[in-house]
């Protein structure tokens, strides 16, 4: 895809000098030129990409009842589309990529799990070609395969926590608190001198006064935030009581609906949050799986259409009954723990296992046997014996508080993996819209100086 975009922006450079006069004199016959908007690292985002990304972030604003002013939009939608240049060049780097088989595969996959057919998958990327839309599904995927690898090894989660935590929802009982929050985080080292301190506190406490003042809390995320969460102009969502940070849930507990809060500081920076709505919801009681499987890995010599081929055979072998589950996985799976056991696993919650294999999990009905999935161990069959609802047990409630902890981190360390990953890389805005208007200044790797 780099390739094309780099051939692409110089056949618009070669063709608008060798022939802007005809172009200019024949204008029943226009043709549009794509541009470079940025060039990140060793790649490019072009004019056109920004463009949609940018039409992208106005709909959504408009949607949620939000206003953002044009170039704030075409800013956040530009910080978006650098921070999925980085990703998708470090899956490039770690030699991640789909066939059109793992694309198939994963579509079907994804499909099941939502109630949805491959073909809606694909529509929702937009007014674009099925080549397209299956690139762009296939660069949503690696993005994820990234995102969750880097960002899981930086979670730390200590029994003390899950603990205290465990105590603290079963005190709360089947009902707690939910915040609808927005969020602008402004990187500062915990290193910072005090003359960065100053610096970033001035501009927190600036943005603070504008949003006092009436201005849009979201399109001030969408002109200050950082990466990714600068298109959805901070929104967080709802996020229950107990998965709201320690250090900022006393101001928030006295905040009011329509409230600033901070600038609070943490490890990631200064934080502003504004505080829209508040509401109660009821606990989510931790589910229970007992279920077997198969697994095959790949290797040089056996691939990964191999291994779901030779599964995916296996599965019909099963379901005509020339052969029981748990004789296949003895005979078959390469897990040595669970295959002696004819491949049971007992009783656990999603969240124990890889995202993957959990995703195919919580997809099946009970006695169901799944197409062949992928995780990072490699591809399983997995077979739903029995689900179950535990709502009072003291390992449903450490289960419970582990996931509410799991997510907020995971969250927290996901922005400051993309703060991370942008800070080492090479950034220049050509965008003439953006750097005209001084909009470049924070997103060219070279004015970044905080």
């Amino acid at each position: 895809m780099l390739l094309s975009k780099i051939n692409k922006s110089i056949l618009a450079t070669i063709t608008a000098v060798t022939f802007g006069t005809l172009i200019s004199s024949a204008s029943a016959n226009e043709v549009y030129l794509d541009s470079t908007a940025a060039v990140v690292n060793s790649d490019i985002v072009l004019q056109s990409e920004l463009n949609a990304a940018q039409a992208n972030v106005e709909r959504n604003f408009k949607q949620r009842g939000a206003k953002v002013d044009p170039i704030n939009a075409r800013r956040a939608a530009l910080e978006q589309l650098i921070t999925r240049s980085i990703i998708l060049q470090m899956g490039k780097q770690y030699g991640l990529t789909l066939t059109d088989t793992q694309i198939n595969q994963s579509l079907a996959q994804a499909a099941m799990r939502n109630n949805t057919s491959p073909e809606a998958i694909l529509k929702s990327f937009g007014n674009v070609d099925e080549a397209t839309a299956r690139q762009m599904y296939a660069d949503e995927v690696i993005i994820g395969e990234v995102r969750n690898g880097q960002v899981k090894r930086r979670v730390r989660i200590s029994d003390a926590e899950v603990a205290l935590l465990a105590k603290t929802l079963r005190d709360i009982g089947s009902i707690e608190p939910s915040y609808h929050l927005a969020q602008i985080i402004l990187p500062l080292d915990t290193n910072a001198s005090g003359a960065q301190v100053n610096k970033v506190t001035a501009i927190a406490n600036s943005i603070k006064s504008q949003a006092r003042n009436g201005a849009d809390f979201n399109a001030l995320a969408a002109q200050y935030a950082q990466g990714s969460s600068a298109a959805q102009g901070g929104d967080l969502g709802y996020i229950p009581e107990s998965q709201v940070p320690v250090p900022f849930l006393p101001a928030l507990l006295k905040a009011k609906d329509g409230d600033v809060i901070g600038p609070i500081r943490s490890p990631f920076g200064l934080h502003l949050i504004k505080l829209f709505d508040v509401t109660n919801q009821a606990v989510e009681p931790v589910t229970t799986y007992k279920a077997k499987h198969i697994l095959l890995t790949t290797s040089v010599i056996f691939s990964d259409e191999a291994a779901y081929n030779q599964l995916d055979a296996l599965r019909r072998s099963i379901e005509k009954g020339s052969i029981s589950f748990a004789q296949a996985a003895k005979k078959y799976s390469e897990d040595t723990g669970s295959a002696s056991l004819g491949g049971e696993l007992g009783y656990a919650p999603a969240s124990r296992y890889d995202p993957g294999f959990a995703q195919g999990l919580v997809a099946l009905n009970v006695g169901q046997i799944s197409k062949p999935i992928k995780s990072s161990f490699g591809w399983h069959l997995i077979y739903l014996e029995d689900k179950k609802i535990d709502k009072d047990s003291e390992e449903a409630y450490k289960q419970r508080a582990y996931e509410l902890i799991y997510r907020r981190l995971f969250a927290e360390e996901s922005q400051a993996w993309e703060r991370d990953i942008r800070s080492s890389a090479y950034v220049k805005v050509t965008d003439p819209t953006l750097v005209q208007a001084g909009a470049n200044q924070g997103i060219d790797s070279t004015n970044v100086n905080l």
